[in-house]
């Protein structure tokens, strides 16, 4: 006889009055669901203010033509339907893309600022692209694609597919805009964007757990700000760095470490909506309890927050001792890395991608970091930013 057979056999009848007890155990169990819930509401919002509250000494600028880059990117992205048919994605792209452009890359001004706006909307389709439940050869095949867009923007001109037609007129146009050195530093930054994004994709595909040293070492480069932000810099500062300044491992570790700032910072904002998507992604909070897996989620946020910190910290030993000998170029390269890292957090904070009407979202700032130690972290593939600090 199965349980509905025998609920249903013994039921007592209509109108029994409850046995003794039985509505003070409901109410008690009740009391203890609401109190259970808010608890966990209590938890959330703490969480949630350990993940929006950024270290940042740096000081955050906008673009002046900030409202201009938005309309007009608007305008490009429905003209190129980066939505493929949806009109609100098109939307969301076009304004988290001209949002990020103003505050990450202020400096930057007219047609230069335009069409680097334009690239940023279609940067963020194409991360959802290849974030999506695709096929992953057909996502592989994807980037192929658009790794030689990049570096020469005529290659299919008779392509149908809208992502292939927009990023190759956001090219062209730089390519007519930059000059021949900022236009190699710029489309090789992005190459060392779009294939690790390969990397990326393979290890969802195959569900291998990521420790932090090997997820580090891949979402550097796979989250665009490892490589393909400071590409921009020579272009948005109106510079050319000398391959000898370019090159100094000082500066290299600087420009890594602050770029890992603002990835790790993408994975606290961005933690609440992509926490429920379809496709799992990874993150330094599952890595953290990947290596050790007593972690609650609380403590792998502040583990995760102070490592952030420490390399927030690093990178601006690295800047000082930068600074004390840098040409006009040098600072104003480092000037660009510093809105890189204080403007994505004021991104975080407008941009319609990342407001949830659900969740509390307010990004707030504190002059403590919550770990200041200049002693390199037990990770192998960041150590030797720690090798460059000065004795």
């Amino acid at each position: 006889m199965n349980d509905n057979a025998f609920s249903a056999r013994y039921a007592p009848p209509r109108g029994t009055p409850p046995l003794p007890g039985h509505k003070t155990a409901v109410t008690a169990a009740q009391q203890t669901a609401q109190q259970t819930a808010q608890e966990a509401a209590q938890e959330t919002d703490a969480i949630c203010g350990k993940l929006l509250t950024f270290y940042c000494p740096l000081s955050a600028e906008v673009s002046p033509e900030a409202d201009l880059l938005q309309q007009r990117t608007y305008d490009w992205a429905k003209h190129f339907d980066l939505g493929e048919g949806d009109a609100e994605r098109t939307a969301t792209f076009a304004l988290t893309g001209a949002v990020f452009a103003a505050h990450v890359y202020p400096h930057a001004r007219g047609e230069v600022a335009q069409a680097l706006a334009d690239y940023d909307a279609w940067a963020w389709a194409a991360n959802d692209f290849v974030g999506s439940d695709t096929d992953f050869c057909e996502i592989v095949v994807a980037l192929g694609r658009w790794e030689r867009i990049v570096r020469s923007p005529g290659s299919w001109p008779d392509s149908s597919r809208p992502l292939d037609a927009a990023l190759a007129d956001a090219f062209a146009r730089l390519r007519e805009l930059l000059t021949p050195v900022q236009w190699q530093r710029l489309t090789a930054g992005q190459s060392q964007w779009l294939y690790p994004m390969c990397w990326e994709a393979a290890l969802r595909e195959s569900g291998v757990p990521l420790g932090v040293d090997n997820y580090l070492a891949m979402r550097l480069s796979a989250s665009g700000a490892g490589y393909a932000a400071p590409a921009y810099l020579d272009a948005t500062e109106g510079i050319e760095l000398s391959e000898r300044e370019w090159a100094n491992p000082v500066l290299r570790a600087a420009a890594e470490a602050g770029m890992l700032v603002g990835t790790l910072d993408n994975d606290r904002y961005s933690y609440f909506r992509e926490r429920d998507l379809a496709v799992k992604k990874h993150n330094l909070f599952d890595a953290l309890r990947v290596d050790d897996p007593s972690l609650s989620f609380a403590q792998a946020v502040n583990k995760a927050v102070a490592l952030r910190d420490r390399i927030m910290c690093l990178y601006l030993g690295l800047r000082e001792q930068l600074l004390l000998t840098a040409s006009d170029d040098v600072r104003r390269y480092v000037a660009g890395l510093d809105t890189v890292i204080s403007g994505n957090m004021n991104f975080a904070a407008k941009a319609a991608r990342y407001l949830l009407p659900e969740m509390p979202h307010e990004v707030r700032s504190t002059d403590v970091p919550c770990d200041d130690s200049m002693a390199p972290p037990d990770l192998p593939t960041i150590a030797w930013w720690w090798d460059q600090l000065s004795p």
